[in-house]
């Protein structure tokens, strides 16, 4: 059971934020500033929003439940369910921008069978989550499907880009696309933010509060240098769908996943590579994608056919992730909040940590109990002190 949730003493609300990062998470958090009428600049050092993890051309509504009752594992559950009410107000199903076409995940390894298995003997909405054989797998998803395992109805795929232009397209955003953020100073009335365009043109602005949302890169800043952000590099595969494997119409996670094709096109992914920061798209995690599909679908494997890896097409980018798998969410300084460490989950994670931040800062009611509050707030899990300035 969920403890009761925390609940403050409204406070006034800043007139001006900043926020730093055009992926899902600082659009998120942009967007729910903006929502109470907040007046909010949007930062980024590229020219375009979306331009790192949150790039891909689609990616999958996972929630990958632990079997115990956790931190964790409370933390996904609410941010599964919070994430579908928010996008079905965003972003709702069209079917190019996001499908609710549903998701299985496969009992396909021992891992997997004991942890299914596990979440089999509790009760769970239908709606939520249901447990099949192989033969119902093979039904939901229209390909032969060798293990049974977790199906979400409500699950599915968004296109992460159009996400981000929706968030923000609000005329209280103001977006500052190309614009590096070098330093941040904390001023008598709020915080500064000083840097370069992509002319070399120095800038500067202020806010009454910033919130710092841009991944890995957020340790470039001297009050997040002792943050313990690793680095993890992820490659997608983009596969040219043929006539059998049409016929899938659900997504498929096993040490992998496989998305519907759309425009003709399959996505399967993602490699997992630490501490590797390099976006070259590599043949080698093009086969290593293949290799995991076959392991856990061989019949989806065989109906896309053989295929030359040197041919694809794919896309790789750096994730960021923060230890115990929970992102960092909440005030880091008086003033200064930060949304990092999303790792895979960022879809999931994004809206729910952009309500924390929301409810921190205006002293709002939480969207969350506070236990699970005190597990994502930077200063309870970053335990190395700041450098004295």
């Amino acid at each position: 059971m969920l403890n009761q949730l925390n609940v403050r003493v409204t406070l006034p609300l800043p007139r001006t934020a900043m926020v730093i990062g055009g992926g899902v998470a600082g659009c998120a958090a942009a967007h729910a500033l903006a929502q109470q009428g907040i007046a909010v600049s949007l930062i980024d050092r590229a020219s375009h929003l979306a331009s790192g993890a949150s790039g891909n051309p689609r990616g999958i509504l996972h929630a990958r439940f632990g079997a115990g009752d956790n931190s964790l594992h409370q933390f996904v559950l609410a941010a599964y369910q919070h994430a579908l009410k928010w996008l079905d107000e965003v972003l709702p199903v069209d079917g190019m921008a996001r499908a609710q076409c549903g998701l299985l995940q496969l009992a396909c390894n021992a891992v997997e069978v004991k942890r299914i298995g596990r979440l089999a003997q509790q009760t769970w909405p239908p709606q939520l989550m249901q447990f099949v054989n192989a033969k119902q797998a093979s039904e939901l998803v229209g390909i032969e499907m060798q293990f049974g395992g977790a199906w979400f109805p409500a699950g599915g795929w968004v296109v992460p880009p159009v996400l981000c232009a929706k968030l923000v397209s609000d005329a209280r955003i103001t977006q500052r696309l190309g614009h590096h953020a070098e330093s941040l100073v904390k001023t008598p009335t709020g915080w500064q933010v000083l840097g370069q365009t992509a002319q070399g043109i120095a800038w500067q602005e202020e806010a009454d509060v910033l919130v710092v949302c841009c991944a890995h890169a957020a340790k470039k800043f001297e009050q997040f240098a002792h943050f313990k952000l690793t680095s993890v590099r992820g490659q997608i595969s983009v596969v040219a769908q043929t006539p059998a494997s049409e016929a899938l119409h659900a997504v498929v996670c096993g040490d992998g996943y496989c998305a519907p094709s759309v425009n003709d096109e399959h996505v399967l992914g993602a490699t997992h590579a630490f501490d590797d920061e390099s976006t070259e798209v590599r043949n080698a995690d093009h086969a290593e994608n293949l290799a995991h599909l076959k392991r856990y679908s061989p019949a989806l494997h065989q109906a896309l056919g053989e295929k030359a890896v040197e041919d694809w097409q794919g896309r790789a980018s750096v994730r960021c992730s923060a230890p115990g798998s929970m992102p960092l969410v909440g005030r880091v300084d008086e003033g200064l909040y930060c949304s990092l460490g999303h790792g895979t989950r960022g879809l999931l994670t994004a809206g729910i940590s952009a309500d924390v931040l929301l409810a921190e800062l205006c002293g709002l009611s939480a969207p969350l109990p506070q236990n699970i509050l005190d597990e994502l707030a930077p200063l309870h899990r970053v335990s190395t002190p700041r450098p004295r300035v």
